[in-house]
């Protein structure tokens, strides 16, 4: 099994600790661990190319793609930052950002995330939900979520900060045996964000030629499974009804 660390950090400090921590009580996993201080991912300059034309025509040549590449391989994602202002690192969301065309083109279905933030002494719980939000909109399952409270180095031998932390580490690994080859089946939300993109693509495929291309051949969801017909029925009424408001309001 193969696990990726994205650390959104901008110094070695609890983050990387904790996964580090993480690593050395599971000595049977391929651990590997990215300081996004440590690559070179340029900030987003918003032209919106990747989201309209494809990401391959970003303007900005990094390490991005190289990202990209572990996380194909990995089978699953940790994700960690510090909680900077009652939010996730400026790191952090500089990697979201580059990567943020997923959102309309999902992928990685049979992969799983761990989230997991660490903060003074609040908006840990805010960070968690906007990466979960975030790589659950980008096709992954999230499988465990951690929130931590250290400021002195002396909090990371905490008994029960490092009780939770190989709990929630636990989690994604079972997650991931038991998940590996299965699709789950698509929630209702996430069935109406499917019809939405897909009716807007087809709406406006001129300009959204890669988002086109993804969805023109994709029927009821992003990938063969079965869904309940009442739930797939409500789930295109939802959109519709969403698609006209966007209409309206232009």
């Amino acid at each position: 099994m193969k696990i990726l660390a994205i650390c959104g950090s901008p110094k070695k400090g609890n983050c990387y600790w904790t996964l580090n921590f993480i690593k050395e009580n599971h000595p049977d996993i391929d651990f590997k661990l990215i300081m996004l201080n440590e690559v070179n991912l340029e900030p987003c300059k918003g032209c919106y190319l990747c989201i309209a034309q494809g990401e391959d025509r970003c303007p900005l040549k990094d390490d991005r793609d190289m990202i990209i590449e572990e996380i194909s391989s990995a089978d699953g994602i940790i994700l960690a930052s510090p909680v900077h202002v009652n939010h996730i690192t400026t790191l952090m969301k500089h990697f979201i950002n580059r990567i943020g065309y997923l959102a309309h083109r999902p992928r990685y279905f049979e992969k799983y995330v761990m989230v997991m933030a660490i903060g003074g002494g609040f908006g840990a719980d805010k960070a968690n939900e906007y990466m979960s939000g975030m790589f659950s909109a980008f096709g992954l399952n999230v499988a465990s979520s951690l929130e931590l409270y250290m400021q002195v180095k002396e909090e990371r031998e905490n008994p029960l900060n490092q009780k939770m932390t190989i709990a929630a580490a636990n989690k994604l690994i079972d997650t991931i045996n038991k998940g590996q080859g299965k699709l789950p089946e698509p929630t209702m939300l996430k069935l109406i964000y499917f019809n939405i993109f897909k009716a807007i693509s087809e709406l406006h495929k001129g300009y959204m030629k890669a988002d086109y291309e993804f969805y023109k051949d994709k029927a009821d969801y992003l990938y063969d499974t079965k869904i309940n017909p009442l739930k797939k029925m409500m789930a295109k009424r939802i959109a519709r009804k969403e698609i006209a408001k966007m209409v309206k309001n232009r």
